[in-house]
């Protein structure tokens, strides 16, 4: 992957991170000061950065490098699956065990846990859901490829959104994931490496590169202000997530260009962010009980939770995520050869 964008990935897992840190915080320890729970509070829109990228990072791949849709399904799934698995079951058992773990008392399923299938319950991992989202899209734009109707059905698909959102679709859970708005993200993440890949052979001088970043911070400024003026609410994260979609090509143009350097601990953290996001909130929850029990201040426990998440999400990463699908790729060429 681009070195700028991992980069980018570190620093949305880290502000999902930094949320549930203030949240515990405030829950088991003591309220941070209100200007840093009003930062902090925002730390979801991270999740639009992850969505926006994903849909960027697929049809640019996909693009640039084919590959069949058998390897592409395999892919997607053992990427998702296989490090989400220990960490959902494990909480689910958990949660089975210990009834009280859960301070918020929210019903889970076994199904969506075990198969992140939507249904009535959300799974036991609370950041699951958005797994649910990224495993539609992939299959959506996997269907739709092999179709050859991929321009044609995303367009249909965010139509289809539009129409729905005045609605509600609790009642149906798969549709609810398939029409919540936030997977515009995806949409325009799609159409952003559409815009790199149009434009991988042609010029990329001064004037060039000044005109896509215009482009791009107006259309930055007109989303944030449109979610401003709606009120800065997570109904309307979306318009967040088309604006990170839309400085996805100039950060793509500068570090082709050579004007963007990123530290290696940074492309680190971005490959570390996928562990880093699922394993960092259970964690938090016992360091948060535990700070509370041993009456820190809000800071010191604040940090706590925060260094133990990035420390357990790089060690996850390095001992579980990175070998078990090194070892997943060598036995599907095993297979397909």
């Amino acid at each position: 992957m681009i070195n700028v964008l991992q980069a980018g990935r570190f620093l949305a897992a880290l502000a999902v991170v930094l949320l549930h840190a203030g949240s515990a915080t405030s829950a088991f320890v003591a309220p941070p000061p209100a200007g840093v729970r009003f930062v902090l509070g925002y730390g979801y829109l991270g999740v639009d950065f992850f969505f926006a990228l994903s849909g960027f990072i697929i049809h640019y791949t996909m693009t640039t490098a084919p590959r069949s849709l058998a390897d592409f399904a395999y892919g997607r799934l053992t990427r998702i699956m296989l490090p989400y698995w220990p960490i959902g079951l494990t909480l689910a058992v958990a949660y089975v065990l210990l009834p009280d773990l859960s301070a918020s008392g929210r019903a889970w399923g076994w199904l969506p846990t075990l198969t992140l299938i939507p249904s009535q319950h959300p799974p036991a991992l609370g950041v699951a859901w958005t797994l649910q989202h990224e495993l539609l899209f992939y299959l959506l734009y996997g269907l739709l490829l092999a179709l050859r109707k991929l321009p044609l059905g995303l367009v249909i698909w965010g139509g289809m959104i539009a129409l729905a959102s005045p609605f509600e679709w609790h009642r149906w859970p798969l549709l609810a994931v398939l029409l919540d708005p936030v997977n515009i993200e995806f949409l325009a993440g799609v159409l952003a490496a559409h815009v790199v890949v149009s434009d991988r052979g042609g010029a990329a001088g001064p004037y060039a590169r000044m005109r896509t970043i215009a482009w791009a911070a107006g259309s930055v400024a007109v989303c944030v202000a449109g979610f401003v003026a709606l009120g800065a609410d997570k109904p309307d994260r979306w318009l967040i997530g088309v604006g990170c979609a839309c400085v996805l090509p100039v950060l793509y143009d500068l570090e082709r260009a050579g004007r963007i350097n990123v530290p290696g601990w940074l492309v680190f953290g971005g490959a570390m962010s996928y562990a880093l996001y699922l394993i960092h909130n259970p964690l938090i929850s016992l360091v948060a009980r535990a700070a509370g029990g041993l009456g820190l201040g809000w800071l010191p426990a604040f940090a706590a939770m925060v260094g133990t998440g990035l420390l357990a999400g790089a060690l996850y990463h390095l001992w579980w995520e990175k070998p078990v699908l090194r070892r997943a790729r060598r036995a599907w060429a095993r297979n397909t050869s």
